[in-house]
């Protein structure tokens, strides 16, 4: 594409370019049908000299009016894969994902890298494209992949010192695709309230419906095979249709961490070691944390399997390993409703399932309670089928409940809860 600079500030399209534009935006519709919601949602606005075509965060599309009209202009079908191609940048919002990159980040990289991502789905949809367009094989990268995979790959190769064409950015040389695919803006970008043709820029919340409903078209589209949808597009439509997940691993060991931490910070005064500080005749008491200790109380009823126990009990050993419990200050317990004395073990691979009638996990937290010495922290990890006790523990109460998120909601108050799909473990 061309790499002029914008010569003039942005404007209002020409009723010649307006015309032509509505072509475009026709052909591109014919072509990725299912994209209509955001074609007809862009809101195009001319910027002469800027040698190709970019969009901002709130859905304004930045056209150099020659490659729209004129001797110079796209065809007809490579201007309507542009205009795909530009609106993609929105759809898997690439403005947003950049933000996430090592900052601050190479914008130029950055375009190569998204552009990379959007183009090998175009192409396998049979949408055109203008000669010399950046494909991840171009990269030398595999086709569908993401746009952070493929700057990684491009950082790490202009960071090679041995490579006589690493160069310095090239932001101020080429045209970018806009604010809208995480780049800088256009010369000229207008400001988020301002008109254009009496037309509001797209809010976030708007936009966000916009991507939901692209997506639920591309689903349909798929499932009844017409036409040709990439399944890069697909993976794409089922990312945003699909609820987001938590974390799960990183919330366990999170409220894992939290109730060690809290129990250690139970700091308390002794006379067995006096204070390094001295007042004349006084003999100050210095302060000592406890050797924090733990009970996992698993629940080994008939709903749980080997992998759901593994599911939790990986990570829970984990977090209480980096915080140096573990031996004699780690005590493991298998409890059910028909299991009236829990099991003690070493290791949870040797958890006996034994499977009796229903769960009641109150009696392994109170055995739990009467261990000599207590724990400071007891970590359930249970299908939260279960009756829970009415008092907090004289430790505190960690439940992990394993791959029954409705039981989540009602594990007490005065616990920690964290929820671990079933069979993560396995």
């Amino acid at each position: 594409m061309s790499t002029a600079a914008a010569s003039t500030q942005a404007r209002p399209l020409t009723s010649e370019e307006r015309e032509a534009f509505r072509v475009v935006r026709l052909v591109a519709f014919q072509q990725m049908p299912y994209y209509a919601a955001g074609l007809f949602s862009l809101i195009p606005v001319a910027v002469p000299g800027y040698g190709t075509w970019a969009v901002d965060r709130w859905w304004r599309l930045y056209l150099d009016p020659e490659l729209l009209v004129g001797e110079s202009a796209w065809t007809v079908r490579e201007a309507g894969g542009v205009l795909c191609h530009e609106l993609n940048h929105l759809l898997r919002v690439h403005a947003e994902r950049a933000l996430a990159l090592p900052q601050p980040y190479r914008h130029d990289v950055w375009n190569l890298a998204a552009d990379a991502e959007i183009n090998d789905d175009l192409l396998d949809a049979g949408v055109e494209l203008p000669e010399g367009v950046v494909t991840p094989a171009a990269l030398g990268c595999a086709d569908h992949g993401l746009a952070e995979d493929y700057y990684e790959h491009l950082i790490n190769d202009q960071d090679n010192p041995d490579d006589p064409d690493d160069t310095a950015s090239a932001e101020d040389e080429e045209p970018g695709c806009g604010s809208g695919a995480g780049l800088a803006p256009v010369p000229g970008e207008l400001p988020p309230s301002h008109a254009v043709d009496g037309q509001n820029g797209v809010d976030e919340a708007t936009g966000g419906l916009i991507r939901r409903q692209i997506a639920e078209a591309v689903r349909e589209s798929a499932g009844t095979g017409r036409g040709t949808v990439p399944a890069g597009l697909q993976r794409w439509a089922d990312g945003v249709l699909t609820p987001p997940k938590v974390p799960w691993h990183r919330v366990l060991r999170s409220l894992t961490r939290q109730a060690v931490v809290e129990a250690a910070g139970r700091v308390q005064f002794t006379y067995t070691r006096p204070s390094r500080r001295q007042s004349p005749g006084l003999i100050l008491p210095s302060m000592r944390g406890p050797k924090v200790r733990v009970a996992i109380v698993l629940d080994t009823s008939a709903s749980m399997t080997s992998a759901d126990l593994l599911a939790g009990m990986s990570e829970i050993r984990g977090v209480l390993k980096s915080t140096g419990i573990s031996g004699d200050r780690l005590t493991l317990l298998t409890c059910d409703a028909a299991n009236g004395t829990p099991q003690r073990i070493s290791r949870v691979e040797n958890a006996v399932l034994t499977g009796g009638g229903g769960t009641d996990m109150r009696v392994g937290i109170a055995a739990a309670d009467a261990l000599r010495p207590p724990p400071h922290v007891t970590i359930v990890v249970s299908d939260g089928d279960t009756p829970w006790p009415d008092r907090p523990p004289r430790s505190k109460l960690v439940c992990v409940i394993v791959g029954n998120e409705h039981a989540a909601t009602r594990t007490p108050g005065f616990a920690l809860t964290a929820t671990v799909p079933s069979g993560a473990g396995s």
